[in-house]
């Protein structure tokens, strides 16, 4: 208990009268966590809009004309048997006729006028289970079920679908990217302010070295300097990247991202301000004398 007292003292008089060079760490972390954080926004909205289209994707299988309603329920349940398809719905002649005229009100006159010799081709509905809705096992299954006797015609979302997923994917590199900046660009900051400390009581530093007091009591005072500052930082940044999107929500509708993500950035942050110091330490602290 002593021991940790001790520790705790020695970093409130590191931080006694450094008030200004503190402040401008804090700001500099933090600024740096509210690009990463916007990042981490932007991320999580795309993934949250990619869940949600994998969550509706389907295929929708549109039959030949000529093929009669009971082959056309008989194709259904050959498809109710095919890996990953969780449900087929027979959509006959009668019900698309009956979902256009719901869906485009003002275009029902079309119909009239094409009169009864034009039919809607009726489709299978197919949904699918949930491992199988990424873009690659629906793209495969579509073009399978393509090739059969009595398909007109299959669609699944292939315009947008795949280009969602690359984008996400694309983002969640970026985001990678710009946390290896992050990591570099405050371990250095974090250092040189460490470094700075240490200077400044390099005299103190120095006696208790000579008195015998271990490497590990010398050190751990700035570590939890960094750490503070790592933590204090990601914290602000987090707030200011709060602020931001509660600001554009009204006009940019998105969510923030979830509570596991904050507690992840504030993790990253007090790990890269211990090993922010542990850089500054490597060659601030005397060694002991003999």
């Amino acid at each position: 208990m002593f021991i940790v007292e001790a520790v705790l003292r020695e970093t409130r008089l590191n931080l006694r009268g450094k008030h200004s060079s503190i402040m401008v760490t804090l700001l500099m972390v933090s600024f740096s966590f509210v690009v990463f954080d916007t990042f981490l926004v932007v991320t999580w909205n795309l993934e949250s809009l990619l869940r949600e289209e994998q969550e509706a994707v389907g295929i929708e299988v549109f039959l030949d004309n000529g093929l009669s309603e009971e082959d056309g329920r008989q194709l259904g349940d050959v498809l109710t048997g095919m890996e990953g398809i969780r449900s087929v719905y027979y959509v006959s002649h009668a019900e698309a006729e009956a979902v256009f005229r719901a869906e485009f009100p003002d275009q029902g006159e079309m119909l009239d006028i094409l009169s009864e010799r034009f039919l809607l081709p009726a489709s299978l509905q197919i949904g699918l289970h949930p491992d199988y809705r990424d873009a690659e096992s629906v793209e495969r299954l579509a073009l399978t079920i393509m090739g059969m006797e009595g398909v007109d015609d299959v669609i699944y979302g292939e315009e947008y679908l795949p280009g969602l997923t690359s984008t996400v994917r694309a983002l969640g590199r970026l985001v990678l990217f710009a946390g290896l900046i992050l990591v570099v660009s405050i371990c250095l900051v974090v250092s040189s302010t460490i470094r700075l400390a240490v200077t400044r009581r390099a005299l103190t530093v120095e006696i208790m070295s000579i008195v015998g007091a271990p490497g590990w009591f010398l050190r751990m005072p700035f570590l939890l300097e960094g750490i503070g500052l790592g933590l204090a930082g990601s914290a602000g940044g987090i707030l200011l990247a709060a602020v931001v999107s509660a600001i554009l929500s009204p006009t940019v509708p998105h969510t923030f991202m979830p509570a596991s993500w904050v507690l992840g950035v504030l993790a990253l942050g007090a790990a890269v301000g211990c090993a922010g110091s542990w850089m500054g330490l490597v060659s601030g602290i005397p060694r002991p004398r003999s």
